[in-house]
């Protein structure tokens, strides 16, 4: 029988994705907010846009042009909470897109018990300013779907304007409902839909919206490629072998986020007993739908996921055995059915770090006891043989982060590219920057972070990370590194391949060889040894 997780473990565990690094626990806090954003217009003006929804306002420097809020789906509020989202009503006149939508609730940082609203459900939108022109030919798409675990995050963070100009693209970043508002699953909301899994629901609703609006932004309808980190890259994995979103996207692009992990889906039976659980925590015994949609926000959002006292890698996750995710996505890549979908994913040679980094004894190193417990719930029997391999000599902390990096990540992922190659082409990125920028302390269990967990994403995008890690600190090999990777990602999402002038030859993966390029600054050339660095020996 395998352990249960010691609390710093179980944090540890749950700690998936860049927006929970700034979590805490929910106290009594002010009325609902908005994450901040730049709410200042441009001094070159404003852009009006015509869509088949309606007529947008924006802002223009006259490169790019941008709408923030704007609706894709109606608010799931009242007795629409934990239903399929529906999609936006058309409005009359012009609506302001100046600002960022609510991100959808989750637990505040700090002081600040919540934040977000249910009207959540709203996407931002980047374009360079001459594809608005008539006769402008149609520019690839790109829709990001931003990482949390599940309960945390949101669009608006991330600010697409860089990657659109320079890259000449489309980009999208849209909210999803998270937490139990997104992936709560009872007998009750069950009999009343075939499809669970709402965040998810959200996500391709998004999609649905692109396919109908993307063209008034001179973007290509026929050209999506939808691209994650975390969370967000689970999601894409799930969405892969989803049916209704058939037909939504023809690329995908997939950071740090691999389903081929331990935890990444649950059966629904599993997710309907928690739900039941948690359903009893807000007073509503047996999970009535119509009592649930009663208890008030603030509660939702405040009362723990029942079970996360036992191995839970995330809080609340998609669960499979519903209409949108008929079987495990895991299962259906080993045998063979992920879709001819080009593929382009990785992991940072670090992850680990991130998610010890918070964990150390009173600032010091990390227990050693939560380093055997770590092995044990994530190697069960085979453990005496990992921490053999995992030796505590230069850290706990740092053995710790070297384990959830290989067993959580990085052997996973290159699971995952192999399975894909059998069908569709497939490319492996591991990045390697060992001194990436960051505005994180180091502490006694990560004395150094190296190429953390999400610390690939103001390469991605060009942009500060708030609190979090800033391009303004690159030096000029990073900033370089930066420049040929949002070339590679724009490459894919133009024709599947992401190798073009100027850039070193990045391989496709094949089934039986790994073909992974390392992104490090001045270096970029492909990785022989990734199995061996990453003991895929010992993780599947």
């Amino acid at each position: 029988m395998r352990p249960r997780a010691r609390p710093a473990l179980t944090s540890l565990l749950s700690l998936l994705a860049l927006g929970s690094v700034a979590g805490a626990q929910l106290v009594p806090g002010p009325p609902v907010a908005p994450i901040p954003v730049d709410a200042t217009p441009p001094p070159s003006g404003l852009v009006r846009l015509q869509t088949p929804a309606g007529a947008l306002v924006g802002r223009s420097d006259g490169q790019v042009s941008f709408w923030q809020g704007v609706p894709y789906a109606q608010p799931p509020t009242g007795d629409a909470r934990w239903k399929a989202p529906r999609p936006a009503l058309p409005w009359k006149g012009d609506r302001s897109a100046l600002t960022a939508g609510p991100p959808c609730p989750q637990k505040g940082a700090g002081s600040f018990g919540l934040v977000g609203s249910e009207d959540c459900l709203s996407l931002n939108v980047a374009a360079p300013s001459a594809a608005l022109g008539a006769g402008a030919a149609a520019l690839p798409v790109m829709v990001w779907i931003h990482g949390g675990a599940f309960t945390s995050g949101s669009g608006s963070q991330y600010d697409p304007r860089l990657l659109a100009r320079e890259q000449n693209v489309v980009v999208v970043t849209l909210n999803y409902r998270l937490g139990a508002l997104g992936f709560l699953a009872t007998d009750g909301l069950a009999g009343e839909s075939r499809a669970l899994n709402y965040g998810l629901q959200d996500q391709q609703e998004a999609l649905r919206w692109v396919k109908t609006n993307i063209r008034a932004f001179g973007g290509d309808p026929g050209n999506v490629t939808l691209f994650g980190e975390s969370a967000g890259s689970m999601s894409i994995c799930a969405h892969l072998t989803s049916p209704p979103a058939a037909g939504l996207f023809h690329k995908a692009i997939m950071q740090s986020g691999s389903c081929a992990a331990p935890g990444t889906t649950i059966p629904q039976a599993d997710a309907r007993r928690t739900g039941a659980a948690f359903a009893q925590e807000v007073g509503c015994r047996g999970g009535d739908p119509a009592c649930l949609r009663k208890v008030p926000l603030a509660r939702l959002i405040s009362t723990p996921i029942p079970g996360r006292g036992e191995l839970r890698f995330l809080p609340l996750t998609p669960a499979h055995g519903d209409v949108l995710l008929p079987s495990e996505p895991a299962a259906a890549f080993r045998e063979g059915k992920a879709p001819r979908l080009p593929a382009l994913l990785g992991t940072n040679r670090d992850e680990g770090t991130l998610f010890v980094g918070p964990l150390g004894d009173r600032g010091g190193d990390l227990p050693l006891l939560t380093h055997w417990a770590l092995a044990g719930v994530l190697a069960g029997w085979n453990a005496p043989r990992v921490l053999a391999a995992y030796p505590t000599a230069q850290g706990v902390g740092v053995a710790s982060a070297r384990l959830i990096t290989d067993a959580m990540f990085a052997c996973p992922a290159r699971t995952l590219a192999r399975q894909l190659a059998a069908v569709t082409p497939t490319y492996m990125y591991e990045f390697r920057d060992p001194d990436a920028p960051t505005d994180l302390l180091p502490t006694g269990s990560a004395p150094r972070y190296g190429a953390f967990h999400a610390s690939e994403l103001i390469s991605v995008f060009g942009t500060p990370l708030t609190y979090f890690a800033s391009p303004t600190h690159f030096t000029p090999a990073q900033g370089a590194l930066a420049r040929q990777m949002r070339s590679y990602w724009a490459n894919f999402a133009r024709t599947g391949n992401p190798n073009g002038p100027g850039l070193p030859t990045w391989a496709p993966v094949t089934p039986t060889q790994d073909r992974v390029l390392a992104l490090e600054p001045g270096r970029v050339q492909e990785l022989g040894t990734f199995a061996q660095d990453h003991r895929c020996d010992l993780w599947p």
